[in-house]
C-alpha cells in the first residue's frame, strides 16, 4: 500500500476520474451498506439497499431494513420517506448528491491523503465543506473508475458511510428521481422544522 500526503492541486486530479466517471455515466445501480456513527454516543447504525444514480446529482437510495424506507435527490431537492412517521421530509436549496460533495471536495482549499491498493484508491479530504463536513473520502477502482467507498465527517465527528457493490452502468434513466406522492404520508418541509 502507498500513501502520500498531497496539496490541493494534486488532490483535485485525484478526484477527477472518479467524478468524470459520474458525469460521463447515465445511470447506476447497485447495492450499498451505509454505516451511520454518532460521535457523542458512540453509537452506530448499519443499514443496506439499492442505490441509483443518475446526472446531474440525482440519486434515490432505497433502504431494504424498513418497507418504504428510501432517501434521495431530485437534482434540486433532497426528500427523506419516513414510513413510521408517515412523512415525506423534503430539504430544499443546494443539493447535496454525491457529485455535488465530491466537487466541492475539488473546489476547495483542502488536504488530501491518497493510498492505492492493487485496482484500488482511496482518497481523503480534508478542509471546511458545506453543511459543517471536515473530511470527504472517496474510493474508486482506478480500471473503472468506478465508486465502491464514500464517507463524509462532519466538525463533531459524526460520520456517514456507504460501501457500494455491484454496480452496474445503463444508458437510460429510470423515472424514479422524484418525491413520491404516496397515498396517507404528508409532506413537511424540513426547513420549517
Amino acid at each position: 500500500m502507498n500513501s502520500l500526503l498531497i496539496i490541493l492541486m494534486a488532490g483535485t486530479s485525484l478526484l477527477q476520474p472518479l467524478s468524470r466517471r459520474l458525469e460521463e455515466a447515465v445511470y447506476l445501480t447497485g447495492s450499498f451498506a451505509q454505516t451511520e456513527y454518532w460521535a457523542l454516543t458512540l453509537d452506530s447504525e448499519v443499514s443496506s439497499g439499492i442505490m441509483h444514480l443518475a446526472h446531474p446529482n440525482r440519486f434515490l437510495l432505497q433502504y431494504s431494513d424498513s418497507e418504504g424506507r428510501a432517501m434521495g435527490c431530485t437534482g434540486t431537492e433532497v426528500f427523506t420517506v419516513d414510513p413510521v412517521f408517515t412523512e415525506i421530509l423534503v430539504y430544499s436549496g443546494s443539493p447535496a448528491g454525491f457529485l455535488h460533495i465530491l466537487s466541492e471536495a475539488s473546489e476547495n482549499d483542502c488536504s488530501v491523503v491518497s493510498s492505492e491498493d492493487g485496482d484500488s484508491i482511496t482518497v481523503t479530504a480534508s478542509g471546511l465543506f458545506e453543511g459543517g463536513v471536515t473530511e470527504i473520502t472517496a474510493g474508486y477502482t482506478l480500471s473503472d473508475s468506478l465508486p465502491f467507498f464514500f464517507s463524509t465527517t462532519d466538525a463533531n465527528g459524526n460520520s456517514t458511510s456507504w460501501t457500494i457493490s455491484d454496480l452496474r452502468i445503463s444508458d437510460s434513466v429510470p423515472d424514479i428521481f422524484s418525491i413520491p406522492d404516496l397515498a396517507g404520508y404528508s409532506t413537511v418541509d424540513a426547513g420549517t422544522l
